[in-house]
């Protein structure tokens, strides 16, 4: 086995959930050189020819197992039910394509699947991050029945769960794709728009279609963004008569009709909603996304806030692993930092390290990656560095001091084995990330406690009576969600959570996935 054959790949589809630059690491742009959005590069890369790569037959077959090999696109992107199996089974790739079986909740009742999806983290490390997202998006069979009043009930708790992700586009395409939307996804579909802007073609879709749970006063906004103004206020007359709506919202959308004009403007609802915060908006009185939910930081990319505000919702959707770090970049590089400290110590060292790539300079570009790694460090955008940098450094004579930090860029961003392998310290714990990276026996080692917890976990598996019997089950998939919550608690320095974690993934057969967790524990600084 070559030196590049056995470096660690990322476990499963990167293309649609890593999102790892393309080609090598260049920056994935359109015809115009602007950075391609998630979907709009995810587009590109599905119109690629098919390659011949073989597809894991099993699951936990030997070190394989578990495994789509690098370069793997799908013919299509599309959601749609397995045939005859509702729309739970709905996703946007198939199960085999990740690595992951077809029955993946086959062990499992509705309810449990329902009750351990929303109780997923939404925080983590990367790998986890991008196995979360698996779950949620691939196309499994359903969980044992026993709802059969709630046949969509594991999908709408899938949606909800990528929405509170901020995995809004994924969430979108998902709904798009079935056949039949209940009031429900048509709901949902309906406050996705909201947040990405596309308010004005979501109403002419959808209207006459909202779930009635918040449907009078998405249906009264609609008909006055349609332009149906005297429809608009008879129904919130009417509305308001028959009590459908809050005070709240009457109040909001009576300003919205009428335009009102007042010094004194209500605060905003307590309990925020997409519909509720587009108002605001439109009344000329936004409320900031910083301290909303991460879905709402959508709104902020589109072009309508300052230049601040779509740096700190890009670096949440960023953290989040629902944006591409290409795009990121992008906008560090957009204009001269007119400020500093905090996020503007992140953008000028990025504009630093661009300038000096781009005259060749090696050892501008060494001193700002030296600066910029303890600041990325700081809000968790390690891994996004790396995958900007990688590719942009490799061919640089860097200083010693850079070279400390490149080989760190370079096994969390996958790229180049060989150049990592010869920059790695030659201490332990340089050495045992190396072990891991090329899927090689691990060295013994003490200390510190992570790395000591991770050779553990590279021990004989010792699993708890009640995850070996949902093994024995089948219930692959309800193990899987559990080892997110223990991988949360690694990521902050849990080492007894840290080796439960890789036992369950290495008997699962999820040995490449176990390695790129292992090495995301070592080399990544996380606060609890």
């Amino acid at each position: 086995m070559t030196a590049q054959q056995g470096f660690l790949r990322p476990f499963g589809l990167l293309a649609c959930l890593a999102f790892a630059p393309m080609g090598g690491g260049a920056v994935a742009q359109g015809s115009d050189g602007a950075p391609l959005s998630a979907i709009d590069w995810l587009q590109q890369a599905l119109e690629a020819p098919v390659p011949q790569s073989p597809v894991p037959d099993g699951f936990g077959q030997g070190d394989g197992a578990g495994v789509v090999l690098p370069g793997a696109y799908f013919e299509s992107i599309q959601s749609a039910p397995l045939e005859g199996l509702g729309p739970e089974a709905a996703g946007l790739f198939r199960a085999e394509r990740v690595g992951l079986p077809r029955d993946l909740w086959a062990g499992s009742t509705r309810s449990e699947v329902i009750a351990a999806v929303s109780a997923m983290p939404e925080d983590g490390l990367p790998s986890a991050t991008r196995l979360g997202l698996r779950l949620l998006l691939a196309e499994f069979l359903p969980p044992r029945d026993d709802m059969p009043e709630s046949r969509d009930a594991l999908l709408l708790a899938r949606l909800d769960k990528l929405v509170s992700l901020g995995a809004l586009e994924q969430a979108g395409q998902l709904i798009e794709g079935l056949a039949d939307k209940t009031a429900g996804m048509t709901a949902r579909a309906f406050d996705i728009a909201l947040l990405l802007g596309e308010e004005d073609r979501a109403c002419a879709q959808m209207l006459g279609q909202i779930a009635a749970s918040h449907g009078h006063a998405a249906q009264i906004f609609c008909m006055a963004r349609t332009g149906d103004w005297q429809a608009a206020y008879a129904g919130l007359r009417v509305a308001q008569s028959l009590g459908l709506l809050t005070p709240a919202e009457g109040g909001m959308l009576a300003r919205f009709l009428e335009e009102e004009e007042s010094d004194f403007a209500p605060p905003p609802p307590q309990d925020m909603t997409p519909l509720a915060w587009r108002i605001m908006e439109a009344l000329g009185d936004p409320v900031t996304t910083a301290g909303l939910p991460i879905a709402y930081a959508h709104a902020d990319l589109r072009g309508t806030s300052g230049w601040r505000a779509q740096l700190e919702a890009a670096e949440r959707l960023t953290r989040a692993g629902v944006l591409q770090p290409n795009r990121l970049y992008g906008l560090y590089t957009a204009r001269r930092a007119a400020a500093s400290g905090g996020l503007w110590e992140r953008v000028r060292v990025v504009q630093m390290l661009e300038r000096a790539i781009d005259t060749g300079d090696a050892a501008a570009a060494s001193a700002a990656l030296v600066q910029a790694w303890p600041l990325f460090a700081a809000v968790e955008l390690e891994v996004p560095l790396a995958e900007i940098a990688a590719p942009l450094l490799l061919d640089m004579p860097l200083t010693e001091a850079a070279r400390d930090v490149f080989w760190k860029v370079l096994i969390l961003a996958q790229d180049s084995p060989e150049r990592a392998a010869a920059l790695a310290p030659d201490n332990a714990v340089g050495r045992l990330v190396m072990a891991l990276a090329k899927g090689e026996p691990l060295p013994q080692i003490s200390a510190p406690p992570m790395a000591a917890a991770i050779v553990a976990g590279y021990g004989t598996p010792v699993l708890p009576g009640l995850v070996q019997e949902q093994i024995a089950q089948g219930a692959q998939g309800a193990v899987l969600l559990e080892v997110l919550g223990l991988l949360s608690q690694a990521g902050v320095g849990d080492v007894q959570a840290a080796t439960e974690a890789l036992h369950r993934l290495r008997a699962l057969g999820l040995e490449m996935l176990a390695r790129q967790v292992a090495i995301e524990l070592l080399l990544l600084e996380r606060r609890g």
